[in-house]
């Protein structure tokens, strides 16, 4: 489905991405959270030459710095377009992507984004500045049953454990969705394939996308 966005909302969410991130990096572990290995063929996830703030070591880390995004509506709805159809057998015709989400995916590029709560940790996808939807991209296209069943992944739970998801069924009315997440190990037993099973080991984590956000250490911390 079509992303449709209020202008005015998308740069109001898009001011609170910069503050959200500009806060999260204001930490005492900043020169790690803004380390990481350094690009070195065309194909692998290191750092674009045009994102580093520093000499790449002799171990092949760099220092990496946050950029303004070039990331449009038209480029999120054209891969919303790639994995989630309308009427088709991928999905049904509700879901669009959270406003804020799509103010994440559009105001910088960006690594390393770990939200830390009390007993486990959420990873956002990186948004690296030569290919920033290609996590994105890569998680969806590894979740067809839970695509189908309505649970649309978005980010990583504990270290890979397992796709943090929006339930569809649980829009608020921010056009935002409940947060859910799935253990690995259950997703690849055999027999998970329909709504009606996975809601079962659906685990919830949060009421929205903002909530999510909200809570997370970076946005309390002084």
């Amino acid at each position: 489905m079509t992303t449709l966005i209020n202008k005015e909302v998308l740069e109001q969410d898009r001011l609170f991405i910069k503050s959200w991130l500009d806060t999260y990096f204001d930490s005492p572990h900043r020169d790690i959270l803004m380390s990481h290995p350094a690009k070195m063929e065309e194909a692998d996830y290191g750092v674009p030459s045009d994102m580093h703030d520093s000499e790449v070591d002799e171990e092949g880390w760099v220092c990496w710095r946050m950029l303004d995004s070039k990331v449009t509506i038209d480029q999120i709805n054209e891969l919303v377009a790639s994995y989630i159809k309308p009427g088709s057998d991928t999905y049904g015709p509700s879901f669009s992507v959270p406003p804020l989400y799509v103010a994440y995916l559009s105001s910088r590029y960006v690594l390393n984004v770990y939200l830390r709560y009390e007993g486990f940790m959420i990873e956002l996808p990186n948004l690296p500045s030569d290919y920033p939807l290609r996590e994105l991209r890569n998680l969806w296209s590894s979740s067809e049953l839970l695509i189908k069943a309505g649970y649309i992944p978005f980010a990583s739970y504990d270290d890979h454990a397992g796709p943090v998801c929006w339930d569809t069924s649980k829009p608020n009315d921010d056009h935002d969705y409940a947060v859910v997440w799935f253990d690995h190990d259950i997703l690849t037993e055999e027999g998970q394939t329909s709504r009606e099973q996975l809601e079962h080991y659906a685990q919830p984590l949060f009421h929205s996308f903002r909530e999510m956000l909200m809570r997370s250490p970076s946005s309390t911390r002084s």
